[in-house]
């Protein structure tokens, strides 16, 4: 008879009795002691049968060679190394795959073979489901002590031992959460995620199992309760039992204010020609450029858009006029890259050495009023969940409105004052592109005009004049 093997171990099963190598030598000598022809051994590593089932590449291919003839039936070290669940020791038997263990009495080439290899399969999946219960147990335990149960790590955070000496925590980890606490500031300053998680990769701070960051992965961060310190048992949020706020287990990032105000920011809803209008939106930002909206035509005030010229092939600023269906007996037109070199120079010789200044928006610390706002809903909305113990909710909902009517009477207004950085305007042009260095131009009020050429096809940088305000 010939015979295939097959071994198998899961991340969670590393013990010296069951390693492959084990697994392997046993059924080799299996096949020597009964005189089966073992034709190859096949691996199936850091698989788990719970949850992979039958999707396992060693397992499709002992199922190949068995259906195709090359192979009459497998062996395995123990059952439980093929399947662990009835339905699927149902279905390969089923398919007439004849199964044999090295080290239990089992083969189902015979009838009796084959009944008690159904009878022990019920036994193992109520193993593998209990393994299961036991090991979700243990883990909603620790959430709820306060210990970090395993498992991935949120970004902005590392893991410690715990101060009580059993088990592990959480702390900040300094480098990732200033980098969370840089992305926040920026979109609550009214960057984009997008802009935001640019900057990120300009500057080489990266995610932990990425290149680079993603808008996605970035906002998913942003929205998310790891920040806030809070941990979730079977999908809900653990709550103090009598306030009915979340329970804070290791130190916050950033606080209940502004993870509710992210939330609100970055909330996406579809909207009726979104895709459309994003298809536009790109097309115009590829006819974009840094001075796109500041330049105007001195023959007839229209606005100078960019065009392709054909030969040579750079980009231009050119009067829109003919192409709007006007008029204009003066229309210019202006090679990009020199009208933008010459504002960028004009400009830092004017600000240049001045440092930036930042708009930076302060709000009292409303943590706790923002946290009751956030019970409360959630509170409201368990009331409508089938089953829900509306008792107890509306008791909790009592406590939470008490204490929000008591915090309400305390105002909030929030200022708004202009931070000089330790950066000149001259050392942030550098560093940015052109997106960026636009900003630059629009927040500090520039106007750009730009007269006609003197000859044609001289360029003369004295046509180019800039003045600055004061922006916003």
């Amino acid at each position: 008879m010939k015979i295939v093997g097959y071994v198998r171990l899961s991340r969670a099963s590393r013990e010296e009795s069951t390693s492959i190598t084990r697994q392997r030598q046993l059924i080799e000598k299996t096949c020597e002691l009964r005189g089966l022809n073992l034709v190859e051994i096949v691996e199936d590593v850091d698989v788990s049968a719970s949850r992979s089932r039958l999707d396992r590449p060693g397992l499709r291919r002992v199922r190949a060679r068995i259906a195709e003839g090359t192979a009459d039936a497998v062996m395995v070290w123990r059952l439980d190394r093929l399947v662990r669940s009835v339905v699927d020791v149902g279905v390969l038997l089923d398919e007439g795959l004849q199964i044999i263990s090295a080290t239990e009495s089992l083969d189902t080439t015979s009838p009796m073979g084959r009944a008690m290899v159904e009878i022990l399969q019920v036994f193992a999946s109520m193993e593998a489901k209990t393994i299961g219960l036991r090991v979700s147990a243990s883990q909603e335990h620790l959430r709820k002590v306060g210990r970090f149960p395993g498992g991935v790590v949120p970004y902005g955070y590392r893991s410690i031992p715990h101060p009580d000496g059993v088990g592990r925590a959480l702390e900040p980890e300094p480098k990732e959460a200033a980098a969370v606490r840089r992305v926040a500031d920026e979109v609550l300053a009214g960057s984009s995620v997008y802009a935001a998680c640019a900057r990120l990769n300009a500057d080489g701070i990266k995610p932990r199992r990425a290149e680079q960051w993603g808008p996605t992965a970035l906002q998913r961060m942003l929205r998310s309760n790891a920040v806030l310190g809070r941990v979730k048992a079977r999908g809900e949020i653990l709550r103090d039992d009598e306030t009915g706020l979340p329970i804070v287990f290791w130190e916050p990032i950033l606080s209940v204010a502004d993870v509710e105000r992210l939330r609100v920011i970055t909330d996406w809803k579809p909207t009726p020609g979104r895709a459309e209008a994003t298809r536009q939106g790109r097309q115009r930002r590829r006819a974009s450029r840094m001075l796109s909206g500041f330049l105007t035509c001195p023959g007839c005030g229209g606005n100078l858009i960019v065009k392709q010229r054909p030969a040579p092939a750079r980009p231009i600023y050119a009067c829109a006029a003919a192409a709007q269906g006007r008029v204009c007996a003066g229309g210019i037109a202006v090679e990009c890259d020199r009208v933008e070199d010459e504002v960028g120079r004009k400009f830092l010789a004017l600000v240049g050495r001045y440092l930036v200044t930042e708009k930076v928006i302060t709000q009292r610390d409303v943590a706790h009023l923002a946290g009751l706002e956030e019970a409360i809903r959630e509170t409201t909305d368990a009331m409508r969940e089938p089953g829900a113990d509306v008792g107890a909710l509306v008791a909790r909902l009592a406590r939470l409105q008490a204490e929000r009517a008591r915090l309400d009477a305390e105002p909030v207004e929030p200022t708004v004052e202009l931070v000089e950085t330790d950066e000149t305007f001259a050392d942030r042009w550098d560093r940015t592109e052109w997106l960026d260095r636009r900003e630059m131009l629009l927040a500090a009020g520039v106007v750009v005009e730009v007269a006609p050429a003197k000859r044609r096809g001289l360029w003369d940088p004295a046509r180019v004049s800039i003045s600055v305000g004061h922006g916003d």
